[in-house]
C-alpha cells in the first residue's frame, strides 16, 4: 500500500454521518391583492394581464387582443406543430399551472402535449392562468415543483427581451414580441371583483 492510498483509507474511517441541510426559512412577502401584484409585475415585464370575466367568451376575447391572427396553434387539444408551422405561428395558446405575485412570471410545463419549441417560435403568446393559481413568491413557486419527476419546464416573465446592446430594450430578441396573461375568474366565487372594476 503507498503513501497515497494510507491517507485516503484513514480519512475514509473519519467520515462524518450525512445530515440534510437546514431547509431556510421563508417568510411569504404579504400582499393586500396579490392578483393586482401579479398584473403590476408583468406590465413592469413588458407583458400585459387581461381580466376575463366570462369564460365562455374566452376564444373571442384572445382573437381581439391579438388583432385576429392568422395562424394560431391552440394547445388546449392534442396537437402536433412541425417545424414549419411553429415557425408560421402568430400566435401560441397555453396554459400556465401557476403565477408569481411579485415578478408576474408564469409556470409553464409543455410536458409530452406540444414542442417547448413552440414558446419560443411563436411570435405571440397567449397563456391562460386562473386568478386562484397565484401565490406571492418565488419560494411559494417551488415549493409546487417536483424536480424528481420534472422533465422540462419554465417560468417565464414577459415577452422575451434583451438590453444587452447599448442599454437600449429590443422586445422578441429570443422568442416572442407579445405576451398577454387572461385571468380567469377565481372558481366558486362569483363576487369576485375584477381589477378594472376596482378602478
Amino acid at each position: 500500500m503507498n503513501a497515497k492510498q494510507i491517507i485516503l483509507s484513514r480519512l475514509g474511517g473519519h467520515r462524518t454521518p450525512p445530515a440534510e441541510y437546514p431547509r431556510p426559512a421563508i417568510r411569504t412577502r404579504p400582499f393586500d391583492d396579490p392578483v393586482q401584484a401579479f398584473i403590476d409585475a408583468l406590465r413592469t415585464a413588458g407583458g400585459e394581464a387581461l381580466f376575463v370575466e366570462d369564460t365562455a367568451s374566452l376564444d373571442t376575447e384572445i382573437i381581439r387582443a391579438f388583432d385576429d391572427p392568422a395562424n394560431i396553434i391552440d394547445t388546449r387539444t392534442p396537437v402536433s406543430p412541425t417545424l414549419e408551422t411553429m415557425e408560421r405561428c402568430d400566435l401560441a395558446i397555453v396554459e400556465a399551472a401557476f403565477g408569481v405575485a411579485e415578478n408576474g412570471a408564469v409556470w409553464i410545463d409543455p410536458a409530452e402535449r406540444y414542442p417547448r419549441a413552440l414558446l419560443t417560435l411563436a411570435r405571440s403568446l397567449a397563456i391562460l392562468l386562473p386568478c386562484e393559481a397565484i401565490v406571492p413568491t418565488m419560494h411559494e413557486a417551488y415549493e409546487r415543483l417536483d424536480f424528481d419527476e420534472l422533465a422540462y419546464g419554465l417560468f417565464m416573465a414577459g415577452p422575451s427581451k434583451t438590453a444587452d446592446i447599448e442599454q437600449a430594450l429590443v422586445l422578441g430578441a429570443h422568442g416572442a414580441m407579445t405576451l398577454k396573461v387572461f385571468l380567469t375568474p377565481i372558481s366558486g366565487q362569483s363576487d369576485f371583483i375584477s381589477p378594472k372594476e376596482k378602478q
